[in-house]
């Protein structure tokens, strides 16, 4: 199916034509009608998608004292640096019902955890709706307790809502910053608050509903004035996303996105935008000594702790954090260029907006229109047309971009959505209006204030004074005054003016952006802030890593098994431009490999071990590593303060792996992590390392796991239950030209079937010599039924030399082909197979001219082919040589042997090269054979090849070696890539249990440690502020799927009874060593009683030693 588009040429958006005596803009009226925000939908959740991770709030609040994590950082060390950051949008306005000239009021929005306005004289029922921001309902799956998160599918609305103005495309989909279903930043979320709910400026002394239409007719009645179902406060509206990268630039940031929108009936022209923040640096431990300061420069407000240190942690040296804007309010007003920014040809731009309907900065790009028609061309089928570059409709996401089918395994049909390939700027598209920074003229930093936290009355820094705040956030002044303390800070930027969206199309809206940033110290703060704004500068578009592998983990007895899968390897990256340069290929691909990290921690510290020239950790070691085999090998040219980053050693790619190198009992945490090749020319400026894909695990405040990201796992491996009957798979034949070996394994051993019957079977294409292995299919036979599960090995896979081609799992099974992919002379392997062996003499087969036939002249002729040769010698004259006429020493003369293709069971033709041309026959130690081969099967002298050379040795000087004769046979074998038809059969036996095996096997139950010895290796870390020695544990190993084990004391007292009913992978079983009544155990001498139905007993003994 071809796409052909129509196109309008021009520099301006369409936008909805207005309604003749329309008086409000549709877009208004949507989002009017959008439900209220209330507390009953306040959701939490912790983003932890790279070295900083913190609680936040769909109410807009970030960080909770006394709760953890609150701005930690580095994610896993329990250090926290703030105690509480909340948004502030404060605006003038007049009270209708206050006399002027004292009827200027102005309202402060914001949400804090306390000393918030509450309601005053309202009915009971509205009492524990605070005055400040609201969460909106209907942005996060109802049923969920997280706000909408990129990487948690549950967290989704089935449908976003209709004051999106969405299509139903989004429907079940990511609804992206860029796009749907795009996927830039490794973490986003995304939230919508209001201000419904503050009722201090329509109490009834001020009258004041931001919607006119509101006013209620008897405002001194509690029940309008408060009504619930009206807009109140500054009728505001924001749309929130939080952004994380994982790249080790950006591992230290957390961005914010605002879209503020004005729904009130008038314009607000004295406007702040700001935020409050408790900073909280070392938490409750050390928070009387936080200093804190700005660089105006830099648009940076930032905290820090004096002395850098937290009593008790000697092992800490704390670092700073601040807030940068990187996008602040914009002045479209007042013909000056705020923010000394140009368009791309270099021209000022002078109050740019991003609401106006015109590519100001002018970096739109329309689609290339190669054939002139007019028109965008794509063709459906063959997924081939024009390139569309930024034109790729409202959505943001083009054909190349189109969400990846998982049931499927392919991208989904693309359909046009509304502006793609029109040759006109859209919103939604990159480069144009909300997703081009440029368009709007930025006003930075304008006040600072650094107050001491230790009063709580009405002229205190706190969100219910709106006064106090408001006078902070207009003063224009930069009071740093307060240091050395417990300090509250407030930032801002304004004025500005917020228009009403009421009557013109696109006003009302007004965008800010915010970096919460950590470092080391001031220095590592300012470069974190300059990447910061490159990533912003870039519109977001930092380069990205491929998507996540889903990893699958299977524990073992000693040992962890990993299986992922291949989707992250054709991810593509629109900052490194066009496959092939090509704008027809969509963006360039640039997977590169698979790191497996294994750690002992849910955040992986413990393994970010790669240092810098600086001292400081930068790079996570893992345990294994694989690549593409395509040069890109070794430490990448980039890297960052003299750590860069490993990018492989051409292994070739694999997909699962086998840990060995585990601990029975203990709990691991595994990822498998896709990386890019990252960009490195020397032509160009822009020089980047390569990205890796994030590693998730998130667990609350006492360690249980709350989350776990697709291609991470916790496991813990055990020894199986008494009696269990492992699967297995074993091969019972092969029927193969190829000289490669095919490994099966058990992966997952639930999976495998009973008595299956399996057939590999490898596909090639072209001749001999020249032919190519095509992968290998496979089919089952079980229960009498034959199934074709398809193609398991590719083509790529096998194409690598030395490379093991691995599978996807399949059945539980996991194939492993080495294929000899160089043919090459197999010297062990070609030698006497039958006759007088101890007596004949030795043979060499080689490839080696002679000195003769050295040359140029000669060069090509020497070609291995693809087949095994047997010689088979007789006593009489059984053939004549060929003649050549390319060398002299080549002569047609009786032989008492043939040779024999093995592979095909042709006659081969012989060659005789005599070192004396007197002689008629073949002389020990000086004559040799040469075996013919022609090229493509075409019989013709300049078709002759000589795969193969054989030379008689010399007999041994006691002379008693004898010449070949009837019987004898030599073999000559070369390495072979598999070939068509080359077919390995192998059966599989699934697991299971024996009641006589468990049996015998109770004597192999064991307590682990004993003694215990005050702790081990397994136990949870006792994570940063929960209080005592954390949960001791051992456990009973090798015991039967069910059993109860009963604990006593010396005196033969009953302390704790545990029952256990597991599969028969596991035979272990973890107890705590708390009693029944749930207090500790004492140190001492315990016995224990293992009863298992239907198996035995088994009475042992264990110490607990202080």
């Amino acid at each position: 199916m071809k796409i052909t588009h129509a196109v309008l040429i021009g520099t301006l958006c369409l936008v909805p034509e207005l309604v003749t005596g329309q008086s409000v803009w549709p877009e208004i009226n949507r989002l009017r009608n959008d439900q209220l925000g209330s507390q009953i939908y306040r959701r939490e959740s912790i983003l932890d998608g790279n070295l900083v991770r913190t609680l936040f709030y769909n109410n807009s609040e970030v960080a909770q004292w006394p709760f953890s994590p609150s701005g930690e950082w580095p994610k896993g060390t329990g250090i926290n640096y703030v105690d509480g950051i909340c948004m502030l949008v404060a605006a003038e306005a007049i009270a209708p019902r206050k006399p002027a000239p004292n009827n200027k009021i102005t309202p402060v929005e914001t949400y804090y955890r306390e000393e918030m306005d509450r309601p005053l004289g309202v009915p009971p029922s509205l009492v524990n709706e605070p005055w400040g921001w609201t969460p909106v309902p209907n942005y996060a799956n109802p049923s969920s307790s997280d706000p909408a998160m990129s990487n948690r599918t549950g967290s989704w609305p089935a449908a976003w809502p209709e004051a999106l103005g969405l299509t139903t495309a989004f429907n079940g989909q990511w609804y992206g910053y860029f796009g749907r279903n795009i996927f830039n930043a490794e973490l986003e979320t995304f939230f919508v608050t209001d201000d419904s709910k503050d009722a201090e400026w329509t109490f009834p002394s001020y009258g004041f509903y931001p919607i006119k239409a509101d006013i209620p007719t008897n405002p001194a009645d509690p029940v309008q004035w408060y009504n619930p179902n009206i807009r109140k406060g500054l009728g505001l509206r924001v749309e929130t996303r939080g952004f994380q990268w994982s790249h080790v630039l950006a591992e230290d940031i957390i961005f914010w996105h605002y879209d503020i929108v004005n729904l009130a009936d008038e314009d607000y022209a004295s406007t702040y935008f700001g935020f409050y923040t408790d900073t909280g640096l070392g938490g409750d431990a050390d928070n009387a000594d936080d200093w804190a300061s700005y660089d105006e420069n830099l648009d940076l407000t930032y905290g820090f702790d004096k002395d850098g240190k937290i009593p008790g942690r000697v092992d800490v040296k704390l670092g700073v954090y601040g807030y940068a804007y990187l996008e602040s309010p914009g002045n479209s007003s007042d013909g000056i260029n705020n923010d000394n920014d140009t368009d791309v040809n270099g021209v000022p731009l002078i109050d740019e907006r991003r609401d106006d309907g015109i590519d100001n900065d002018k970096d739109w790009k329309s689609f290339v229109d190669e054939n002139g028609n007019g028109v965008w061309d794509w063709d459906q089928t063959t997924q081939i047309g024009e390139a569309l570059l930024n034109d790729v409709g409202a959505d943001g996401a083009g054909p190349f971009d189109e969400p990846y089918d998982e049931v499927l395994g392919k991208i989904k049909e693309h359909f046009p959505d509304l502006g793609e390939g029109d040759g006109l700027p859209t919103v939604g598209e990159p480069n144009f209006e909300k997703t081009d920074k440029d368009e709007s003229d930025q006003i930075g930093l304008t006040a600072v204030a650094i107050e001491k936290l230790d009063g709580k009355t009405n002229r205190d820094l706190w969100p219910r004074n709106d006064d106090v705040i408001w006078a902070r956030m207009s003063s224009a002044r930069f009071d740093t005054s307060v240091q050395n303390s417990n300090i509250q800070i407030v930032f801002s930027s304004g004025p500005f003016l917020l228009r009403s969206g009421i009557n013109l199309v696109g006003f009302g809206r007004e965008r800010f952006s915010m970096g919460l940033v950590f470092a080391e110290d001031y220095s590592d703060l300012v470069f974190n802030k300059k990447t910061v704004q490159f990533i912003y500068n870039n519109d977001y578009n930092f380069t990205k890593p491929p998507l996540k592998p889903r990893l699958t983990a299977i524990a073992g007895d000693k040992q962890v098994k990993l299986l992922w899968d291949t989707r992250a390897e054709d991810s593509t990256d629109p900052v490194l431009g066009y496959q092939n340069n090509d704008p027809k290929q969509g963006p360039k691909k640039d997977f590169e490999g698979y790191l497996i990290y294994r750690s002992t921690e849910p955040e992986f510290q413990d393994i970010k071990v790669i240092t810098d020239s600086k001292g400081q950790p930068k790079f996570w070691k893992p345990i294994a590593q694989f690549d593409k085999v395509d040069g890109i090998i070794g430490p990448d040219p980039v890297g960052i303060n003299g750590a860069a980053f490993w990018r492989g050693d051409d292994t070739g790619l694999q997909h699962s792996y086998i840990d060995n190198d585990v601990i029975n009992g203990r709990t691991y945490y595994y990822a498998v992590v896709s990386y890019d090749e990252g960009f490195y020319n020397d032509t160009v400026d822009i020089k980047l390392q390569p990205a890796e894909c994030t590693k998730i695990i998130t667990t609350d405040l006492v360690g249980t796991i709350q989350f776990i990201d697709q291609n991470c796992a916790v496991v813990t491996p055990n020894a199986p239950a008494a009696g269990y009957v492992p699967a297995g798979a074993t091969m019972q034949s092969v029927n193969a030209t190829g000289t490669g070996s095919l490994k099966v394994t058990v992966f997952n051993p639930s999976e495998i079937k009973e008595n299956a019957i399996y057939t590999v079977k490898f596909q090639s294409t072209g001749t001999s010599p020249n032919y190519v292995t095509d992968g290998a299919i496979v089919t089952r036979l079980m229960n009498g039924v034959v199934d074709s599960l398809g193609k398991k090995i590719a083509k790529n896979q096998v194409a690598y030399p030395g490379q093991p081609a691995s599978s996807l799992p399949f059945d539980g099974l996991v194939l492993e082909a080495l294929n000899d992919t160089s043919t090459a002379l197999i010297d062990s392997a070609s030698r006497w197979i039958a006759g007088d062996l101890p007596n004949l003499p030795t043979m060499l087969a080689q490839r080696t001219p002679t000195t003769s036939l050295a040359g140029p002249k000669y060069a090509g002729k020497y070609m291995y082919f693809s087949s095994d040769y047997r010689i088979e010698f007789s006593d009489t004259v059984v053939g004549t040589s060929m003649t050549s006429n390319v060398a002299f020493k080549f002569k047609q003369i009786p032989i008492k042997f043939r040779v024999f293709n093995v592979n095909t069971g042709q006659r081969m033709e012989v060659i005789t090269e005599l070192a004396d041309l007197n002689r008629n026959e073949l002389k020990l130690g000086e004559d040799r054979i040469f075996i013919v081969e022609y090229r493509n099967g075409i019989k013709t002298g300049a078709n002759e090849r000589w795969p193969c050379i054989v030379a008689y040795g010399f007999p041994g000087e006691d002379g008693l070696k004898k010449v070949p004769g009837a019987g004898d046979v030599f073999r000559v074998k070369f390495r072979k890539k598999f070939f068509e038809g080359d077919t390995f059969t192998f059966t599989t036996e699934s697991q299971g249990m024996s009641a006589s095996k468990a049996k015998s096997e109770l004597d192999n139950i064991r307590v682990v440690p004993n003694p215990y010895i005050g702790g081990n290796i397994w136990e949870p870390r006792n994570l940063e502020g929960i209080q005592g020695r954390g949960e001791r544990r051992i456990a009973f190993t090798r015991l039967p799927m069910k059993c109860t084990i009963r604990i006593y004391n010396m005196a033969g007292t009953l302390v704790k009874t545990l029952e256990k009913d597991s599969d028969s992978a596991d035979g272990s079983l973890r107890w705590n060593l708390l009693s029944e009544d749930g207090t500790d155990v004492a140190f001492g001498v315990y016995i224990y009683h293992v009863d298992a139905p239907g198996v035995g007993e088994k009475i042992g003994k264990f110490a607990l030693i202080k």
